[in-house]
């Protein structure tokens, strides 16, 4: 393998959300041995840094599902933004509907003031109804989305500035019904491309924009054929990169739709499942 590609959350980050030492070192060694690690998320860049930095890593990083790239040294090297008036569309909608939302952009996530408001409400709505569910689970939840770096909070999604670019739009919801209403919505557009990311979540972004579309174009700029991939996720949103990947890995925590479109299955995001899928590689270049 020339080139690894690897999903945030579910697989390279634990359930606290970092980046574990034994991850961090296997990267280090891949690199170490010239082979291009890259980040693929449905994350901003600038809070894939933030994460990054912590754990003593540098990568190039595919952001927002594939609308952006960044070379390791920050520099950007493609982005696909959503055209404003769809984009506009979408977020009057999910606004009228009163889901929890975040814009991403090429300067900050934009997400509505009465964000907690929302998801506390919907905490106790579904708590109330649901009693396999705890109100640890769904803080972690909730907690995730704070948690990223870059949110700036608006009183509306009017407030996005207009000469921002627009990348990807991310809805949320812990109510099933409402979350599937919103899926079924917008899963249809043509203008659109829809993932899952998260059981509560889609995300809505430009048909170009793929974490696929982009791996094949950071493969080609780097002249590292697709047969030399290794992809590593655990989720819908990875799907796209999963597929056109050579050697395409699956997370012991992902789905089973996931598993079962993978070569390969590694541990667990809380068994370091990264660092053991980069061992295999390492280890079997050194047999050849």
């Amino acid at each position: 393998m020339k080139m690894i590609a690897v999903d945030l959350d579910g697989t390279l980050l634990n359930y606290e959300g970092r980046i574990s030492p034994e991850n961090a070192a296997a990267i280090r060694d891949a690199q170490s041995q010239g082979i291009l690690v890259t980040i693929a998320t449905g994350r901003a860049y600038y809070d894939v840094q933030q994460i990054c930095r912590q754990a003593d890593i540098l990568t190039p990083v595919i952001g927002a599902n594939g609308a952006t790239m960044h070379d390791q040294s920050g520099s950007s090297l493609h982005s696909v933004p959503m055209p404003r008036d769809k984009a506009m569309e979408v977020l009057e909608w999910l606004e009228a509907q009163e889901y929890y939302y975040e814009v991403m952009t090429d300067r900050a996530i934009y997400s509505p003031q009465n964000g907690h408001e929302l998801m506390t409400i919907e905490m106790d709505r579904v708590l109330s109804s649901r009693t396999d569910l705890s109100l640890q689970t769904l803080l972690h939840a909730a907690e995730k989305q704070y948690a990223q770096h870059g949110i700036l909070r608006i009183p509306s999604y009017q407030n996005v500035p207009l000469d921002a670019e627009i990348y990807n739009i991310l809805a949320f919801s812990f109510m099933e019904p409402k979350l599937e209403a919103g899926r079924s919505r917008f899963r249809q557009d043509a203008e659109l491309t829809l993932v899952v990311s998260a059981d509560h979540n889609f995300e809505v972004e430009h048909p170009e924009a793929s974490k696929g579309q982009a791996l094949a174009r950071m493969a080609e700029l780097h002249g590292i054929p697709l047969s030399e991939v290794m992809a590593v996720g655990d989720s819908y949103n990875d799907l796209s990169m999963l597929k056109i990947a050579g050697r395409s890995v699956a997370m012991g925590n992902a789905h089973q739709q996931i598993k079962d479109a993978c070569g390969e299955v590694t541990l667990s995001n809380q068994e370091n499942g990264v660092a053991h899928a980069i061992r295999q590689v390492l280890e079997s270049s050194l047999q050849v």
